[in-house]
């Protein structure tokens, strides 16, 4: 009995080790299995960096700053259009002026206008808005008591080749300009100085389009912050007259003898 105890007991030890071994080849087995299985699917959390929303451009915050639809509403001249088609005309009057001697200028009555989209690329009257809108320094809002007259003004030399003037006109980007007439003494970038003769003493002028005030443009008197008088006699305007030159409440008096109007 002592002799199959011995053997029982060793028996015994022995198939609890075997048993140990075979669970612990097992568990080894399973867990690398289990790690391959999952190692491709592992998810790292990662704090993402804020993102910044971003800044508008200057040009679209001015476009939606309402000046647009301001002019539109306020100085737009409807039923007009810049086109050589169906010819129509305009008195010699515009608001409380007169216009040179009188006589009528043509203008295109023949598609009806509305609103800036409705005019054709390279009407001046866009070409303006572009200006008062992205170009101009003023910057000016729709609460400034002169954008309108601001923005018409800058449609003047828009539609009559201010960059062509003899005198004071807009000056030429990219180029330096130099008035070929004996009444020009020197210029810059937004003042001329004229006088008729050596005599004479030199009157100082703020270019068209310039930085200035419109109210000391050459050839432009104000009354108040209001246009009152326009006067631009023998300065090479080549163009027609503007309907919306009659949105001048205050607009008295229009000099524009001998140019091409």
């Amino acid at each position: 009995h002592l002799h199959r105890n011995k053997r029982f007991k060793a028996y015994g030890a022995l198939g609890l080790v075997s048993i140990a071994v075979i669970a612990t080849v097992v568990v080894v087995v399973v867990t690398k299995k289990l790690k391959e299985k999952y190692a491709s699917k592992e998810v790292f959390y990662v704090t993402p960096v804020p993102k910044q929303s971003p800044t508008m451009a200057p040009t679209m915050e001015r476009d939606l700053s309402g000046v647009r639809e301001f002019l539109e509403k306020n100085v737009l001249v409807r039923n007009a259009t810049y086109d050589n088609t169906e010819v129509g005309v305009v008195n010699g009057t515009i608001g409380n002026a007169t216009i040179g001697d009188g006589n009528s200028t043509p203008w295109n009555k023949s598609k009806s206008v509305t609103t800036f989209a409705d005019l054709k690329v390279g009407d001046p009257r866009l070409i303006a808005l572009d200006w008062i809108l992205h170009k101009d320094v003023k910057q000016l809002e729709v609460y400034d008591e002169n954008l309108s007259q601001r923005y018409i003004l800058g449609l003047l030399a828009m539609a009559w080749d201010s960059e062509s003037w003899d005198h004071c006109g807009a000056v030429v980007e990219n180029t330096t300009e130099v008035e070929e007439v004996d009444t020009t003494l020197s210029e810059d970038s937004g003042t001329c100085f004229l006088r008729d003769n050596e005599t004479d003493p030199v009157q100082t002028f703020q270019r068209w389009l310039s930085d200035a005030d419109e109210c000391d443009w050459f050839g432009v008197a104000c009354n108040d912050g209001h246009v009152i008088s326009i006067e631009l006699a023998q300065n090479n305007l080549i163009g027609e007259i503007v309907p919306e030159l009659g949105m001048l409440p205050f607009l008295q008096i229009i000099d524009l003898s001998s140019n091409c109007i």
